[in-house]
């Protein structure tokens, strides 16, 4: 495969992690002190931070592969990207912290 196809497959993954991170927020149901309100809730919100997170670090994987092999206009592209993605991780890193919290709480009580 070559190193410019990584890239853009880095750059869709990069985007897609940023597409999944208001899943959690539907997930938590809004407000100052929302949170999840059943089993479903935390569950739908430890998937979609691992989803979130998988897809940042596999995509910043492949954009950093790739980016010697593309324009300069492609390379800031991709830095915005390794960004976004790196955002989207920390959100989905925090989503698999209340998701595996309320999740233990509910499944304990």
């Amino acid at each position: 495969m070559n190193s410019d196809k990584q890239f853009r497959i880095g750059l869709r993954l990069c985007w897609g992690a940023l597409a999944l991170a208001p899943l959690g927020l539907m997930a938590i149901g809004g407000g100052p002190c929302a949170g999840p309100r059943n089993e479903t809730g935390s569950a739908i919100l430890l998937l979609g931070g691992l989803g979130s997170v998988g897809l940042a670090v596999y995509g910043i994987f492949r954009v950093l592969r790739g980016i010697r092999a593309v324009s300069a206009v492609m390379r800031v592209w991709g830095a915005l990207s390794l960004c976004c993605a790196g955002f989207a991780g920390f959100v989905g890193g925090v989503y698999v912290l209340l998701g595996f919290v309320s999740l233990d709480s509910f499944l304990r009580y």
